[in-house]
C-alpha cells in the first residue's frame, strides 16, 4: 500500500484494492512471466483455412467500424482483423487472471525473493538469472499495476473486474494498463474506454499501430516493426502479416466454410 501512496491514491483507495478478499498471490504467473518462452506452433493455428475463413467473416460484420478505424487512422484494416484474431480470438480468449492478482504476485514475490537471497553469494547461474528477471519483471510490475490503479479509480470497477493472460493484458487486443491509457480509444464517445467491446477494440488498435508508425502497405517492411511493438516475437509478427494478406485476397475459404455447415447441421439432428 505504501508503495502506492507515492502516486496520489488515497489510503482507503488502495486498502479497497490490495486488501479484497478474493484478491491472491499467484504463483503461476509469477512462474510464466520469469520463464516466458512461447514455441513458435501456438501461431500455426492462425493460418488455417477456417481461421482465414473466420477472420473474413468478422471483417464483413463489422466493416464499418473496421473502415471507419481504417480512414481515421490510416491503418490497413486488415491487420486489425488479425491482431483481434491472434489476440483473442475476437474475444473468445479472453484470459481468466485478474490482472491486480499478477502485478501484485509478482512484486511480492519479488520482494521475497531479493530478501532470501539477494545478498546470498555463490548462486547458481540459473538462479541469478532468474532473480535478475524477477527483478527486472517487479519494476516492470510496478509501472503497470499503478497504471491499473488509475483505471480502477476512474472507472470505478472492483479490483478484480479485469481479467486476461499471466502477462497482466486485458480486452480484446490485449492492452496492458499503460497501453489503455495511452492508446485506448472511445470510439462512441460515451466519456469511457470499453475493451470487451469491438468498436473501442478496433480503433483502439488502430490508434496503437498509427502512433507507432504504421503506414498504409502490407509489404511494408518499416511495419514489422510496429507489430514488434505490440508483441516482441518474430512469429508473431509474421503470423499477423501472413493472416493480414490472406484476408485481403479476393474469395473465400469454401472448404472451411462447408465444414462449418456441416457441424451446423449436425448439432440439428442430436
Amino acid at each position: 500500500v505504501n508503495t502506492f501512496r507515492k502516486a496520489k491514491f488515497s489510503r482507503r483507495f488502495l486498502h479497497r484494492v490490495f486488501y479484497h478478499p478474493r484478491l491472491k498471490k499467484m504463483s503461476i504467473v509469477v512462474e510464466r512471466n520469469v520463464h516466458n518462452d512461447v514455441p513458435d506452433r501456438v501461431y500455426d493455428e492462425f493460418t488455417s483455412p477456417y481461421s482465414i475463413y473466420v477472420a473474413k467473416r468478422f471483417a464483413k460484420r463489422w466493416r464499418t467500424q473496421l473502415a471507419r478505424a481504417s480512414r481515421k487512422f490510416r491503418v490497413d484494416k486488415e491487420v486489425l482483423v488479425a491482431i483481434l484474431l491472434v489476440e483473442t480470438g475476437f474475444g473468445k480468449v479472453l484470459g481468466k487472471y485478474p490482472v491486480a492478482g499478477i502485478y501484485s504476485s509478482i512484486i511480492v514475490e519479488n520482494r521475497r525473493q531479493q530478501r532470501l537471497f539477494g545478498k546470498k553469494k555463490n548462486l547458481s547461474a540459473k538462479k541469478k538469472y532468474e532473480l535478475k528477471r524477477l527483478r527486472e519483471k517487479a519494476i516492470w510490475a510496478k509501472k503497470e499495476l499503478t497504471a491499473l490503479l488509475r483505471i480502477l479509480k476512474k472507472t470505478k470497477h472492483t479490483p478484480l473486474y479485469f481479467k486476461g493472460s499471466y502477462a497482466g493484458a486485458f480486452g480484446i487486443p490485449q492492452f496492458l494498463p499503460s497501453s489503455y491509457l495511452k492508446w485506448g480509444y472511445d470510439s462512441d464517445k460515451n466519456g469511457s474506454v470499453n475493451l470487451y467491446l469491438f468498436p473501442d477494440a478496433i480503433h483502439s488498435v488502430a490508434n496503437y499501430l498509427k502512433a507507432h508508425g504504421w503506414k498504409k502497405g502490407l509489404y511494408r517492411k518499416s511495419n514489422k516493426k510496429v507489430i514488434w511493438a505490440y508483441n516482441r516475437s518474430s512469429a508473431y509478427v509474421n503470423t499477423i502479416l501472413k493472416v493480414a494478406r490472406q484476408i485481403r485476397r479476393k474469395g473465400g475459404s469454401t472448404v472451411a466454410a462447408a465444414a462449418v455447415k456441416r457441424g451446423k447441421k449436425s448439432s440439428r439432428k442430436q
